[in-house]
């Protein structure tokens, strides 16, 4: 997992293709509409609208796909978990490239995105988002961009 300022990704992502990538990132704005952008055969982006929320559901991990999770608006807390720390509420996914899990611990640490910032999250990085910062449920606008992990062996 790494959470850092968008202006730092040149310390983790090198290479033209993740220059390509972040390229692409600047494109998209507030006014990009919700949906599945797929324009590159190693990395997509998905752009989503939610209200973040006290108690989220959603805990998950993947294997194929690496998660860079970035703000346009809004504040969202995201909880990360042990593997000892959940139990599987559902198996892995080829499909959907999605374990889901049901936390029966404490997270191991908290992260509160904001923009600006990102979160990056490895295959088998257990991550539970759409958490309200500090109780104050909002609307956040939000990409996730999906990379093949083999980009990182």
């Amino acid at each position: 997992m790494i959470v850092d300022k968008i202006s730092n990704r040149h310390l983790y992502f090198k290479g033209p293709i993740f220059d390509e990538l972040f390229r692409q990132l600047a494109t998209y704005t507030l006014d990009t509409p919700n949906g599945v952008y797929k324009n590159h055969e190693n990395f997509y982006f998905k752009v989503m609208s939610y209200e973040t929320k006290l108690v989220s559901i959603i805990t998950e991990s993947h294997q194929k796909e690496v998660d860079v999770q970035i703000l346009l608006s809004g504040n969202e807390g995201i909880k990360i978990f042990n593997g000892i720390d959940v139990e599987i509420t559902q198996s892995y996914d080829e499909e959907t490239d999605c374990q889901f899990y049901n936390p029966i611990n404490l997270p191991v640490s908290e992260v509160n995105l904001t923009p600006g910032y990102m979160a990056v999250f490895f295959p088998d990085d257990i991550h539970n988002p759409q958490y309200a910062v500090n109780s104050k449920i909002e609307t956040l606008k939000k990409i996730v961009i999906k990379i093949d992990e083999k980009l990182f062996s």
